[in-house]
């Protein structure tokens, strides 16, 4: 058990490296056309989904300490329906002609916010798998990657939506 904790807090450390760099390449690149592209970004519905992604951290930890597989059902529907959301601005951004590949906001907000949606998908599958496979030690570790994925959503919210308004 202390070697699977030892094993994710070097994860996660690593994990915690690799989003500061892309956050602070977001940073360091800002310029003139992030305020314009950024005006395309809508505060209100992120707000909305980043709330279903901070719920679902209380969800995690319900199953955590229960091991009800209903709150890991939750767990799973709040990050889905966060993943929607992010589905949903991204179609948006594509109409607005903000691409990946169209200027420099573009290719660090996807960059970022992309990585960081790829990291909830595996989540969302961990969690799917924990649902089969009951063992503590591993919701244990489940639990402390999904807090970590919403604390660096809660940066990124903070960063990208908060500071271009």
């Amino acid at each position: 058990m202390r070697q699977a904790r030892l094993g994710m807090a070097m994860f996660l450390f690593s994990e915690a490296i690799f989003f500061f760099m892309l956050i602070a390449a977001f940073v360091y690149f800002r310029g003139p056309d992030f305020a314009v592209a950024a005006a395309h970004l809508n505060v209100g519905v992120a707000a909305v989904f980043t709330g279903c992604l901070i719920v679902s951290s209380i969800t995690m930890r319900r199953a955590a300490v229960t091991g009800l597989k209903l709150w890991l059902c939750a767990t799973i529907l709040l990050g889905a329906a966060f993943l929607y959301g992010q589905g949903v601005e991204y179609l948006y951004l594509f109409h607005q002609k903000i691409t990946i590949s169209q200027s420099l906001f573009g290719t660090t907000f996807f960059t970022l916010t992309g990585l960081h949606g790829l990291h909830v998908l595996a989540g969302i599958v961990l969690l799917g798998i924990l649902l089969a496979v009951e063992r503590p030690i591993a919701l244990e570790m489940a639990a402390l990657y999904w807090y970590f994925v919403d604390l660096v959503w809660i940066a990124i919210f903070a960063i990208v939506y908060l500071w271009a308004v």
